[in-house]
């Protein structure tokens, strides 16, 4: 039986329109379910600080037929990274650290096997060299993913494959225990404590923005799911990015490591784990609310879609003490931060680079792994974020980012634009 808007009256959940752009998204997705490209999606989007998009439409899952809601949370991959990340820039204003400082000082385990003289900013540009650390893990014993304190042990005793700071490899699972330990040997907290305290809270989005569910939240949760098509285009897609000399992909991300992930981010003891490079459980307003607020240099916008909790000591709430121009460097590894970077890579310090397709960058995200994604553009103070539980290469992601972005008259990033046309020059725009 057919879960899409054809048979569905309510496949689009009824929820205010905030602005003629999401009353033409809501009928574009309409299309796109039709077409069966969508299962359940959720699509939020600020401009200028107000919210312009908040659509939810679809299933739960493909043996889920509950509607999705503002509220359901999704696993979005490497999403989690952009909100990891934050949170050790978070730490970084708060004078807890310094993006300069060896890694050992802040973390003294970690000073073995020639990683003494790896620095923070290494760890967030993905050049320290333990970009495969852990990668095996689930092959020998997934429910290790599970245990967040002996995986930290594992990681600070390994060595790294490639010299420090000379060749950026996407560190797409070892990131989150590296900026884990970082972020808990800095502040002296737990992770998901700093994570409350730095974003959910200041942001107003309890409920909504997980690494590691808690419980009580199951019935909640988007199930992903993959058309074998899909699976066997991602798989290729992992193969020739692996083979590709000018990849930052390393080379355990493989197709077998593709088709493993899927399943195993539907288990319960993986949802619950902490993984900060992946495992997030986000709603799309959650994840744009927070992009909103860095694309304000940490300015909290005051108004949220759907809640009515909002109060006034919310207006001007600011999550960094820096300048909205200094914070942005920061992201972006620009200005006095340009040294941290690898000016012919794809990342800034924790965030990927968006650009035009002439190259100009424009703003900072990342997105995840079979499609969802979030992303601030500075210069147009747009901030958007797309949750999907029907994993693809991407490209029903991108056709949406397109129709919002041609709405608006605003620049679509260059990744995306690469996708709609086919030309993916070798680089991966999931992971």
């Amino acid at each position: 039986m057919s879960n899409g808007p054809a048979s569905n009256a309510n496949w689009i959940y009824d929820t205010p329109i905030h602005s003629d752009v999401e009353a033409k998204l809501r009928s574009f997705l309409v299309e796109l379910g039709n077409a069966d490209r969508i299962l359940g999606i959720q699509v939020c989007a600020y401009k200028d600080g107000k919210v312009i998009i908040d659509t939810v439409a679809g299933v739960l899952g493909k043996d889920d037929p509950r509607p999705v809601q503002p509220d359901s949370l999704f696993p979005v991959f490497s999403v989690t990274k952009g909100i990891t990340s934050g949170m050790v820039h978070w730490l970084v204003d708060k004078g807890k650290l310094k993006l300069d400082e060896n890694v050992a000082n802040i973390w003294p385990e970690f000073g073995v096997n020639g990683k003494d003289h790896i620095k923070v900013y290494q760890i967030l540009n993905h050049t320290s060299g333990l970009h495969n650390a852990l990668a095996g893990v689930s092959e020998g014993d997934p429910t290790l993913f599970c245990d967040w304190d002996k995986c930290l042990k594992h990681i600070a005793m390994v060595a790294p494959e490639t010299e420090p700071g000379q060749q950026q490899l996407y560190h797409y699972l070892s990131y989150g225990w590296l900026c884990g330990g970082i972020i808990e040997h800095a502040s002296g907290k737990k992770y998901q404590e700093i994570l409350e305290e730095a974003f959910v809270r200041p942001l107003n989005v309890e409920g909504e923005l997980y690494v590691g569910i808690p419980p009580g939240v199951e019935s909640r949760l988007a199930t992903l799911t993959i058309d074998e098509n899909d699976l066997i285009k991602l798989g290729q897609l992992a193969e020739s990015f692996r083979s590709s000399a000018s990849t930052t992909t390393p080379s355990t991300f493989t197709y077998n490591m593709v088709a493993n992930l899927i399943p195993l981010f539907n288990n319960i003891n993986i949802r619950r784990a902490i993984l900060p490079a992946a495992n997030g459980h986000v709603s799309a307003r959650a994840v744009a609310r927070f992009y909103a607020a860095l694309v304000d240099g940490g300015v909290v916008p005051s108004h949220h879609p759907n809640k009515t909790n909002d109060t006034n000591n919310e207006v001007n709430t600011k999550i960094f003490t820096n300048s909205k121009e200094k914070v942005h460097e920061a992201f972006l590894g620009s200005g006095d931060y340009k040294d941290m970077v690898l000016q012919q890579g794809e990342f800034g310090l924790g965030f990927r680079w968006y650009n035009t397709t002439d190259g100009n960058v424009f703003g900072f995200g990342h997105g995840g792994l079979g499609g969802s994604a979030g992303y601030g553009d500075v210069k147009n103070r747009f901030a958007v974020s797309v949750t999907l539980n029907k994993l693809s290469i991407g490209v029903c992601t991108a056709e949406i980012i397109r129709f919002i972005c041609s709405e608006l008259d605003l620049p679509l990033p260059a990744d995306y634009a690469g996708l709609l046309s086919g030309e993916l020059a070798g680089k991966p725009v999931y992971k």
